[in-house]
């Protein structure tokens, strides 16, 4: 009993530890940020405005941990959609990336496994999901519909991820700010 309670009182210690220290660095932030227009806008600009990079969260784990950051299970196992259902002899470029024919409300499946980073509406685009592969690729599906996933969710590749809102759907795929076809994307992972 006498242990247990040295214990606690360590652990409570080392807790208000941590906690004070994170009071001070945050107070400190926070005057530098009041003084320097420039740090306020620096870190505005690389904390809320860029995404997360989570293939280099997970090769970090991998080599210090030994395993991966996310857990690998797919939602509904039952609703695997082959992305080769696209209609690749009715493709078109659309700004960056494809805007591509497919039957009336199609259920698309994702193209790779990766982490759920946007959902919303992007201009040009309508209602889109952007996944970031686990191989470093952004992937782009716009004009989605029924949408069946969540900001910061692991997708497997080919779990469905929504529906074509309508005939037709946009998809951009880009790494390292060079932007890729379906095509040239398919070439790549062989």
């Amino acid at each position: 009993m006498i242990k247990l309670r040295i214990n606690n009182k360590k652990y409570l210690k080392n807790l208000l530890t941590r906690f004070l220290i994170m009071i001070i660095f945050i107070l400190f932030i926070l005057i530098l940020n009041k003084y320097n227009k420039s740090l306020a806008l620096n870190l505005k600009n690389n904390l809320f405005n860029k995404s997360i990079n989570f293939v280099k969260i997970n090769k970090l784990s991998q080599r210090l941990l030994g395993k991966d950051v996310f857990y690998y299970q797919s939602k509904e196992s039952d609703s695997m959609v082959i992305a080769s259902q696209f209609n690749q002899n009715k493709k078109n470029k659309y700004f960056d990336g494809e805007k591509i024919l497919v039957s009336s409300n199609l259920p698309i499946g994702s193209i790779s496994s990766g982490v759920v980073v946007y959902i919303g509406n992007k201009e040009n685009y309508n209602n889109t999901i952007i996944i970031q592969g686990m191989d470093g690729y952004n992937i782009w599906y716009g004009n989605i519909t029924n949408v069946n996933a969540s900001l910061y969710d692991y997708v497997e590749e080919h779990s469905l991820i929504g529906s074509a809102d309508g005939e037709y759907m946009y998809l951009l795929i880009e790494k390292d700010n060079k932007f890729y076809t379906y095509d040239e994307y398919v070439k790549s992972k062989n």
